[in-house]
């Protein structure tokens, strides 16, 4: 079959550098599916487990998940003044009853020196439901108490990885199941942790003020409702996204079928009301996986579930404002991505690895065929069933290298019959990165690259990444396969570097980063892995005339400057003459 795109394709989507994320979890240790892999347990200092996320960076890990609404926070520290010693005993006490879900100083230490090594930056869900119970212990019955959360604020402004942590969320999936009721409480709560956060990061005024994020809530009907209320309030809006359950038993069946995989194509519902009800609109995926409760053995964890992964990055990059996908979990629960019995990558980890490094920010797009003109969207290619059937898919990105090539992104699903493709574009070669499980097998929790190389971490060592050249353009498919495919000297205009692009009059990139370029500095001057999420932010002239006019028209003003400069210095210096006569 062949494909082929235009150089003048055009940008569909922009995400964010970390648009591949994850998260960290609280959970029980009695829950085989976790282990001790609770964001209060895991063991943070395992080489592989930190080798794994700086592969990824930059990301975001969010923490956060079910258990995050009653977790305390134990930062007692000396104090004078008799009512914050009685609260902070107070929470100490309650630390002591129930150690799972008590954040201590220590272990907050560990988790921000973790991600700052790592190269991550967090954002944290702040407890809500815990601190509106009333003394019988029914939910939603009293206003916010902040105090438990100003306390963990106060300490984090003045730790020195303060500029770990990128933001807040307050509370988690609060309207499911009705936890929730009074929605003006909760915008009150919002308001006040604005006001906490201000006032805290005015103190410490070398240190990046985290943003506000939120709902945190499930799907585009009730994160429309609470946007409704709470956009105004929050800087980034974010909400959970699941795709079936993990404990259903037809889900073996839909994740070997095209219609799980074809699923996650529409985003639009949610997009539209980030649009409506914020100013400045950019929404993320803060939690989601293919499945909830914890995801399925031998789904979620195998090669199969990859299938359904990689389409889902490719269907959301394109929905605006979507920037961030962050995927439950690093660790724990069967969707992890690294093992927390063995430390090994899952298969989604490399899905996700080979993404980070090849991948640029730009969705482009359309992908154009002479024989098939039915596709699942207008901008993902299909073959060769049927839009909702298609067993193979394809999506385009810029590549992330400064060379202007396209990359396309292609899933075969076949478990029988292999794929050729001929690109039908004035390339001169392709690089392609073609992941299989282990002995072709859907089930596998090994991957393969490009037929003899197994991916593993090993002892807090990546593997190195080398794709494989070709002088033409065909590129074949194995069945049950993933590829990666680089065109080589073939430029698409969209994806030439900001100063090429700005040389050549072409667009930029129109989403606005929430972190401003003065910030972005501070962060960078830090120690953390820096970024720009918007070429627009970088202030590039938009051409080589304009670059010589400006600098013509800085001459003449410094022409002009001290021109005037010595003409009053001249003026001042000027002897006053006196009339001398003599009587």
């Amino acid at each position: 079959m062949e494909i082929s795109i235009h150089q003048n394709a055009t940008t569909i989507g922009v995400v964010r550098p970390e648009f591949i994320s994850t998260t960290l979890d609280w959970w029980h240790r009695k829950s085989v599916a976790w282990g001790n892999s609770s964001v209060i347990h895991a063991d943070l200092t395992h080489p592989n487990l930190i080798a794994a996320a700086r592969g990824l960076s930059p990301l975001f890990i969010r923490i956060g998940g079910s258990f995050a609404d009653i977790a305390i926070y134990n930062m007692s520290t000396s104090t004078s003044n008799l009512g914050e010693a009685a609260s902070t005993n107070r929470f100490a006490t309650a630390c002591d009853r129930n150690r799972q879900l008590c954040l201590t100083m220590q272990r907050w230490d560990e988790v921000l020196k973790f991600a700052h090594d790592a190269g991550a930056r967090i954002f944290f869900t702040l407890s809500y439901i815990q601190h509106t119970r009333d003394e019988t212990g029914e939910n939603d019955q009293q206003d916010w108490d902040s105090t438990n959360a100003r306390q963990l604020l106060q300490y984090t402004a003045q730790s020195k990885y303060a500029n770990t942590v990128f933001g807040f969320e307050l509370g988690n999936e609060l309207t499911h199941k009705h936890k929730i009721q009074n929605v003006t409480r909760l915008v009150n709560a919002y308001e006040e942790l604005r006001h906490i956060i201000d006032e805290t990061w005015s103190a410490n005024s070398d240190k990046t003020k985290p943003k506000i994020l939120g709902p945190a809530s499930i799907g585009p009907s009730q994160t429309t409702k609470l946007l409704k209320a709470l956009g105004s309030h929050v800087d980034i809006a974010t909400y959970h996204k699941y795709h079936g359950g993990g404990k259903d038993p037809n889900l073996v069946q839909y994740a070997k079928g095209t219609s799980m995989i074809q699923h996650p194509t529409n985003f639009h519902e949610l997009s539209n009301a980030v649009n409506k009800y914020m100013d400045k609109p950019e929404v993320w995926v803060g939690e989601g996986a293919m499945a909830y409760n914890s995801g399925r053995q031998n789904i979620t964890d195998s090669f199969i579930g990859s299938f359904w992964f990689t389409n889902l990055l490719g269907a959301i990059s394109k929905s605006r404002p979507h920037t961030v996908y962050c995927r439950q979990a690093l660790v724990g629960g069967y969707y992890e991505l690294i093992s927390h019995e063995t430390m090994k990558a899952r298969p989604d980890y490399w899905v996700a690895y080979l993404w980070k490094k090849l991948v640029g920010t730009k969705v482009i797009g359309p992908i154009k065929s002479p024989n098939r003109e039915d596709s699942p969207d207008e901008y993902t290619f299909g073959c060769c069933e049927g839009a909702g059937y298609d067993t193979l898919l394809i999506h385009m990105f810029c590549a992330k290298e400064e060379s202007s090539n396209p990359i396309f992104i292609i899933t075969n699903i076949d478990k029988k019959s292999p794929f050729s493709l001929n690109i039908t574009v004035p390339g001169t070669h392709i690089t392609k990165y073609i992941l299989t499980g282990k002995g072709g097998r859907r089930d596998s929790r090994s991957v393969v690259l490009n037929g003899n190389h197994l991916l593993a971490i090993d002892n807090g060592k990546l593997p190195e990444i080398v794709g494989e050249d070709t002088d033409d353009l065909v590129v074949t498919l194995p069945p049950v396969s993933i590829a990666f495919v680089i065109v080589r000297g073939f430029q698409v205009d969209e994806c030439a570097p900001p100063m090429v692009a700005a040389a050549n009059g072409t667009s930029q990139i129109e989403y606005s980063s929430s972190l401003s370029t003065a910030e972005q500095r501070r962060v960078s001057s830090d120690g953390h892995v820096p970024f720009i999420s918007s070429e627009s932010e970088m202030h590039h002239p938009v051409t080589l005339h304009e670059v010589q006019r400006l600098a013509f028209a800085q001459l003449l003003f410094a022409v002009v400057f001290f021109a005037f400069i010595f003409y009053l210095r001249k003026r001042i210096r000027k002897p006053k003459t006196t009339n001398n006569t003599r009587g």
